[in-house]
């Protein structure tokens, strides 16, 4: 999350800001993956690497590298019509994201006590 304590580092410590953006990235998740497992249920393989693409920068710019990489994995594999492959990786997927929400609120949504 190196990129998000650069976000910060530029803001020159409004932490305000910081929390915004990250606080809408976490209300954005469950309708961020519900978007791509729904394209997936259906096939609907353009949708799905869309959302992919999706989850991709938005996980970039939040500094959520590892979910950025799987979420750019998927998008590999759907463009090479591994959909299979990509299907197995979707739990991975969402297992992760639900960690980062996690320990985004953590560090940066929940109040410091």
């Amino acid at each position: 999350m190196e990129s998000l304590i650069a976000l910060e580092d530029s803001l020159e410590g409004q932490t305000a800001l910081t929390r915004g953006f990250v606080g809408r990235y976490v209300e954005m998740w469950p309708s961020r993956y519900l978007r791509l497992s729904i394209a997936f249920s259906a096939g609907q393989w353009e949708e799905a690497t869309d959302s992919a693409l999706s989850l991709f920068s938005s996980s970039a710019m939040v500094g959520a590298d590892r979910l950025g990489q799987m979420s750019g994995d998927l998008v590999e594999l759907l463009k090479q019509g591994r959909q299979e492959q990509a299907q197995d990786a979707l739990e991975e997927v969402e297992s992760c994201g639900n960690e980062t929400v996690a320990e985004l609120m953590a560090r940066y949504v929940q109040p410091a006590s």
